[in-house]
This record gives C-alpha cells, structure tokens and sequence, in this order.
C-alpha cells in the first residue's frame, strides 16, 4: 500500500463541494493512507471545521495552506473564472512532494485510486485525461500532434513541475495571451505542456460531455471499450460544465451519487441551490407535452413569416 498525496484547491463557496468529493475518496478507500493538501484563498474556521469533521475517523492527515491570492490579479477573472481556479498552479511553492494527486471540488471518487496513484508517470509533467474535442492547437501555440487534457485530476510529477518551473511559465502564458484561452489554467496548462503528458483512461476522469447525444460519432478520442468502462464504472465521476449536480435542473446520470455522499457530511441537509417552484414544475411537465409545446409554439411563431 502506498502512501498517497492529494491536493485540493478551492475557494470558501466551495466548501460543500469539497466536504462531498473528500468523504467520496476517504469512504471508498479505507485501507489508504492519505496526506490532504487543502489550498485556499481564506476558509474561515468555523467552515473549516465542517471538513475537519469529514476526515475524522479515516486514515488522513489534513494540511492546510491558506495563499495570498493577489499574485493573480493580472490573469482573466470573472464570473465564471475565479482566482481559485489557479491555485493549482501554487502547488510547487507550498507542497514538498514528488507525486501528488490533484482533484478538483466538484467529483466524486467511486472506488479506488490505488491504480491511479501507482501509474507511471517519468518523463511526463501529469498523467491526465483526454478531453474531447479540443482544435485550437495554432491558438495556444502548441504542437498539431498534441493531445488537449482536462485539468479536472492531474497525477502530477512534481518534481518535474518545479525543475522546470512550469507554474511561473503557465502564469505568465494566461496573462500574456488573455484572449487565446477559453479555460484559463486549463489552456494555460496545455499550452505550456505541449503534449508531454501521459495519457490515462477515462475512468479517472469521467466528464459529463461523454453522455451528451452522438457522442461517439462526434469524437474518436476514446475505444468503444474505454468508453463503455468509464460509463459503467468510473473510478472518479467529474462534473465538469454546467449545470452541476447540486442543481435541481441537473440530468446527470451519475447525480444521485453527489446527494448520496453529501448526506454523509454536515451540509447534508443542504437543498438544490435552484429549487424554485418555476423549475419544479418544469420538472413536472413530461418531456412529449414539452416538445409538443415547443412545437407549437415554434409552428405559431413561423406562419406569418412562411405567408410573406
């Protein structure tokens, strides 16, 4: 059994979030010994406690690494980027370790990561996961050949990461290119990696486009069998896009495993942060009488304009 680092980066809105996907790793790998690196722009106490309380009674240490976030005031920032976003990249300044684990906040671990953390990753900045679709490669001046990652879980080399000082590279990408990246550290990250990264199946990072309709005839990045394993059986589901699963309006198949896991932390009382009584009754309304709505709707709105 091998020790295992992990890192999680977030902001204190986040919180909840963070309490689900730590309950997820530590339920569903008991016999493991974990060093949790939590990196935050300020998590006040009392909301710190909350995560302290999840982790008590599993084999875990917790570190927690408060930044000043301010060396980012130069890189995109809005409302769906936030400074949090780019804590990641701070991991080499605060954390002495060869190997690590990153994880975004917003997945849940569904077994586990022993394998992962075992993988082979010499010679390459991460081990990641494909994400799809990815064309811009003359935009974020990298190689025509080069795979495109989610940075969503990164097994990263650490010790290759600070070598060759890749955050202060990535850093610097983002904030003299602010309009060639669509996911700041994301593109960042590739941009600067440039296809020097280790391919992992998808199961470790099973995102939310893969259940998106015709995804197989749209992408080739992954076999019919990765595909279907990841589906099946993902060792670390990821929300990635929108709308998330502590949404009422969410249909991803694998939302219940969100509420199943928050019940097991102190917001499991917490509610659908759009429960409103519009989108309930939305929910209500079977799927054929909204397409025949819409298709009523649709057929009124374009007679007048078919007669002219």
């Amino acid at each position: 059994m091998v020790n295992c680092n992990i890192v999680f980066a977030t902001d204190k809105h986040y919180v909840q979030h963070l309490c689900v996907a730590l309950v997820s790793l530590l339920k569903n790998n008991k016999e493991q010994f974990f060093k949790i690196y939590i990196i935050n722009g300020g998590i006040p106490g009392q909301t710190y406690k909350k995560i302290e309380a999840v982790a008590e009674g599993y084999q875990c240490e917790l570190v927690n690494i408060t930044v000043d976030d301010d060396i980012f005031e130069n890189l995109i920032i809005n409302h769906h980027f936030t400074k949090a976003m780019y804590y990641r990249l701070l991991i080499p300044e605060f954390i002495q370790e060869e190997k690590l684990l990153y994880l975004d906040a917003d997945i849940v671990v569904n077994g586990s990561i022993e394998n992962l953390y075992k993988e082979d990753i010499n010679g390459c900045f991460i081990g990641a996961v494909e994400d799809p679709g990815f064309n811009r490669h003359k935009e974020l001046k990298m190689n025509s050949n080069s795979r495109y990652f989610n940075s969503g879980v990164m097994l990263i080399n650490l010790k290759k990461w600070t070598e060759e000082n890749l955050a202060n590279k990535v850093i610097d990408f983002v904030e003299n290119n602010p309009t060639l990246v669509t996911f700041p550290d994301q593109c960042g990250l590739n941009a600067v990696i440039d296809g020097n990264w280790k391919k992992l199946p998808l199961k470790y990072n099973q995102q939310a486009l893969i259940f998106e309709k015709n995804f197989d005839d749209n992408y080739n990045c992954f076999t019919y069998e990765e595909l279907s394993e990841a589906k099946q059986s993902p060792v670390i589901v990821h929300y990635s896009g929108s709308p998330k699963p502590w949404h009422f309006i969410s249909k991803h198949p694998s939302k219940y495993l969100y509420w199943k896991y928050l019940r097991m932390t102190p917001y499991k009382y917490s509610l659908p942060t759009d429960l409103t009584p519009l989108n309930v009754l939305k929910w209500m309304v079977p799927e054929f009488i909204k397409r025949k709505l819409k298709q009523t709707f649709v057929g009124k709105l374009m007679k007048p304009i078919l007669r002219k």
